[in-house]
C-alpha cells in the first residue's frame, strides 16, 4: 500500500484511523494508553519505528513504543507498577494494556556522548520536539496521536515519501554520539529500499573506522536483525555496508572475496563475492543462522587461490572456511549453538555434492546430525546461485531424494539406537577383550557396515561384532 492511502495530506491525519487501530489488538491497545494518559491532562504519542509503518502501509506494527510527558509517579500509578527499580532513572516503565506490553518513556533530551555508545546521562523534557531532536533518523523520529493526527518536525514523512534516509540534525553528531547507527542506515536502506541521502553516507564513509569500538554483541545483534530478514536483504544489506566502508571492520573475510574470481564455465554469475550474493538472494530463509551460514560459506576461498592451466582453484576452502568461521563466531560472541550450526554447514557444505557417491554410513552421519537442515539450506543456495542451467541440468533433488530416503531409513533415533547395539560395554561382553583402542576400533568398523548395509538384527550385529575380535 501506497502513502497516500493512509495520509490524507491536507489535515496530515491517518486515514479511516478509528477503523485502522480497530485491525490490530495491539495498536488499539497502544491508542487505549495514549486516551488514559490524555485523560489526566498529559501528552502522549506512539513514537518511533511503528509509525514508520504506518505511513509505508506495511503490515501492523509488531513492535509499538510510547512518549509522553506524564510524570514517572503518575504512570506507575496509573497501571500499578509497584517496583519502577532503575527503570526511574532512564524515564521509562513498562506497562500491560489488552494482553500487551509497552514501554513508555517520558519526553527526555540525552546528555553527552562520551564513548559513541550511549549517553552519559537523560534529561527529561516538556516537549515531544526535543524528544524527537535525539532520535537518529527523521523516519524514526515521527508521532501520531489518539486522534491518529502525525507529528513530524524533521520531515520524516516527505523522506519515506522520497524513499531517503536522512539523520536528524548533523549526521556527524548523530554519529558520533552513536556508531551502532552506522550500521542501522544500513539496514534501513536495505529493508526498505531506502537511499541514503549524500551528506549522511560521507559522513559514515569517513567514520567507519569506529565501527570498531562497538561491543562484538551489538554488532552481532545488528547481522542477526537483518539477517533475519530474508536471503534478499540480507544481500543488499551486506552490499550497502561494502559500500559504506563498514564492512571491512566487522567481516573482512568477507569483504575479501571481492578479490577472487571463478571459474566461469562453472560460475556464470561470476566471482565469490557475486556467487556469494547470488547464493543469499535465492535464499526465502528467515533463520538468521542460515543466512549467515550461507553468507560465509565461501570464505575459506579468501585464503586458498590456486590455479591449474591459467583457472582458479579452491582446494580445500571448506576446511580453511571452518578455521575462519571459528575466528568470526568468537569475534562476535555468538553462542556456542549458533556457531556449531554455521561449522557444521561450512565444513560439510562441499561433502553435500559429493553424496550420491558416499557410502550410506557417512549420509546417515550427516543428516542426523541437528543441523543438517543449517546445511540443505546452504546446498541448496550454493546450488541455484549457479542460475537455471545447473538448477535443472545437477543433481541436487536426487541428492535430496537419497538423503530423504536414507533419512527414512536411518533417521536419528534409528542411528541411535544402532550405535547402542555396539557400544563399549557389549563389545567387551561379547569379546572378552578389556577397555583399550581396539573396543573403539570394532565399534567403528561394525557401526559403519551396520550403515552400510541396513543391518537391523540383533544377532547378525553380535556376529559381527565377535568377527573384529
Amino acid at each position: 500500500m501506497r502513502f497516500t492511502h493512509y495520509i490524507t495530506e491536507a489535515r496530515e491525519l491517518v486515514k479511516d484511523w478509528n477503523d485502522y487501530i480497530k485491525s490490530s489488538k495491539m495498536l488499539f491497545s497502544a491508542v487505549t494508553i495514549l486516551n488514559k494518559i490524555n485523560s489526566k491532562g498529559y501528552k502522549a504519542y506512539i513514537v518511533g519505528g511503528a509509525v514508520r509503518d504506518v505511513i509505508l502501509g506495511n503490515d501492523k506494527p509488531k513492535d509499538i513504543d510510547i512518549a509522553t510527558n506524564m510524570p514517572m509517579v503518575e504512570l506507575a500509578m496509573l497501571w500499578k507498577i509497584h517496583d519502577i527499580g532503575k527503570s526511574k532513572d532512564f524515564g521509562i516503565v513498562v506497562a500491560k494494556e489488552g494482553g500487551h506490553t509497552f514501554e513508555i518513556a517520558q519526553f527526555r533530551e540525552d546528555g553527552s556522548y562520551k564513548d559513541g555508545r550511549r549517553p552519559e546521562s537523560v534529561k527529561i523534557t516538556g516537549s515531544f520536539e526535543g524528544d524527537a531532536a535525539r532520535r537518529d533518523f527523521t523516519i524514526n523520529a515521527m508521532g501520531i496521536n489518539a486522534k491518529g493526527e502525525i507529528i513530524d518536525y524533521f520531515d520524516g514523512k516527505r523522506d519515506i515519501v522520497n524513499k531517503v534516509i536522512r539523520t536528524v540534525g548533523d549526521p556527524r553528531k548523530r554519529f558520533g554520539e552513536d556508531y551502532l547507527r552506522m550500521l542501522r542506515a544500513g539496514r534501513f536502506s536495505a529493508s526498505l529500499d531506502m537511499d541514503i541521502e549524500k551528506e549522511t553516507k560521507k559522513t559514515i564513509k569517513k567514520m567507519a573506522s569506529n565501527i570498531q569500538d562497538l561491543s562484538p554483541e551489538r554488532i552481532r545483534d545488528e547481522l542477526f536483525k537483518s539477517a533475519s530478514m530474508g536471503g534478499d536483504i540480507f544481500a543488499n544489506y551486506i552490499k550497502v555496508l561494502d559500500e559504506l566502508k563498514l564492512l571491512k571492520f566487522i567481516l573482512p573475510e568477507v569483504a575479501n572475496l571481492k578479490y577472487f574470481k571463478h571459474n566461469f564455465q562453472h560460475h556464470p554469475e561470476g566471482d565469490v563475492w557475486q556467487h556469494t550474493m547470488a547464493a543469499l538472494k535465492t535464499s526465502g530463509a528467515k533463520d538468521p543462522v542460515k543466512n549467515l551460514a550461507i553468507l560465509l560459506h565461501d570464505v575459506g576461498k579468501g585464503v586458498t587461490l590456486s590455479h591449474k592451466e591459467g583457472l582458479p582453484k579452491y582446494l580445500g576452502h571448506a576446511e580453511e572456511g571452518v578455521k575462519l568461521v571459528n575466528v568470526i563466531a568468537d569475534r562476535l560472541k555468538m553462542s556456542t549453538k549458533e556457531k556449531q550450526q554455521l561449522l557444521f554447514a561450512v565444513g560439510n557444505h562441499m561433502k553435500f555434492h559429493k553424496i550420491l557417491k558416499m557410502k550410506p554410513s557417512k549420509i546417515a552421519k550427516l543428516v542426523a546430525d541437528e543441523n543438517w537442515d543449517v546445511l540443505v539450506t546452504v546446498a541448496r543456495a550454493d546450488e541455484f546461485a549457479r542460475g537455471d542451467a545447473f538448477i535443472y541440468a545437477g543433481e541436487f533433488e536426487k541428492i535430496v531424494d537419497k538423503c530423504i530416503k536414507i533419512k527414512e531409513k536411518h533417521g536419528l533415533k534409528q542411528v541411535n539406537k544402532q550405535l547402542k547395539l555396539v557400544d563399549g560395554n557389549r563389545v567387551m561382553t561379547l569379546t572378552g577383550l578389556k577397555q583399550g583402542p581396539k573396543i573403539g576400533e570394532i565399534i567403528r568398523k561394525v557401526t559403519t557396515e551396520i550403515l552400510d548395509k541396513g543391518i537391523t538384527n540383533q544377532e547378525l550385529i553380535n556376529t559381527l561384532i565377535k568377527r573384529e575380535k
